[in-house]
């Protein structure tokens, strides 16, 4: 298993190329209706980056609690946090040995369950976290969708060159156990059967666009580019880089 306490670099570097603001804030207030103070949970926070984004555009008097496994990147949320006016808790907790001893208007979580092999096990703890009448949203990839929104404007590039290669990787980890790459297209369905209600699903709206004659700080942008999504140096001189990222983002309520 990864250790995340090492990856705060990526997670900062992923997350800042995830969000349209002004969809997310689309989604806050006119998907979930978002209307009054909330008590929020993140599982699997990190360093509480969908603090960052809710925070600033729910009601003045919601809350934000953040749960992670990962103590450095606890203890960062805590510091990034300290010195605002905002009502946060974060703490150290293993998903799979999370107990639920509070309720929650909104529990949610962000590609968290794509690395966990239990994904309704943890899915049944965020919605034993959720109030009746609750929110429980799900933030997650289909690895088969980000691949096939991926384009790289090279005349060599082949759309179809790791197809193969990825399609082994991904169903012989899957079948050992481990992490499922088709887990944002399932979790509707796993809502459904844990008895959430309303289920519904919507697309995340953002795209990776790096062009060579149009990208501010291109050069940085292109390698965070290549690095995120494990390109191939042979492409380093295309002239435009394009991702569209696919997070399904799947939200029911607790009856």
């Amino acid at each position: 298993m990864k250790d995340w306490n090492k990856e705060v670099g990526y997670l900062e570097n992923t997350r800042k190329r995830m969000w349209n603001d002004d969809y997310f804030e689309f989604l806050v207030k006119q998907v979930w209706k978002i209307d009054h103070p909330v008590k929020i949970l993140d599982v699997g926070c990190g360093y509480g980056d969908l603090g960052t984004r809710l925070l600033p555009i729910v009601p003045d008097g919601s809350s934000y609690k953040g749960i992670d496994i990962a103590e450095d990147l606890i203890e960062k949320a805590r510091e990034d946090f300290k010195e605002t006016k905002y009502n946060t808790d974060f703490e150290v907790i293993n998903l799979l040995e999370y107990e639920p001893t509070d309720k929650y208007d909104i529990v949610i979580c962000q590609s968290v369950l794509r690395h966990i092999p239990e994904v309704k096990e943890v899915l049944q703890k965020m919605i034993d976290s959720a109030v009746t009448g609750g929110l429980v949203i799900c933030i997650e990839p289909s690895r088969r969708m980000e691949n096939a929104g991926l384009y790289i404007d090279d005349k060599d590039f082949d759309v179809f060159e790791n197809d193969e290669f990825l399609k082994e990787r991904w169903q012989q980890e899957y079948s050992n156990g481990g992490r499922d790459f088709l887990v944002g297209l399932k979790i509707p369905g796993y809502m459904n059967q844990l008895g959430l209600k309303n289920v519904s699903v919507r697309v995340n709206d953002y795209v990776d666009f790096i062009s060579k004659s149009g990208t501010e700080n291109y050069k940085e942008g292109k390698e965070s580019f290549m690095h995120n999504h494990g390109i191939d140096e042979k492409y380093s001189d295309a002239t435009n880089y394009f991702s569209a990222r696919c997070h399904l983002i799947s939200f029911g309520v607790k009856s």
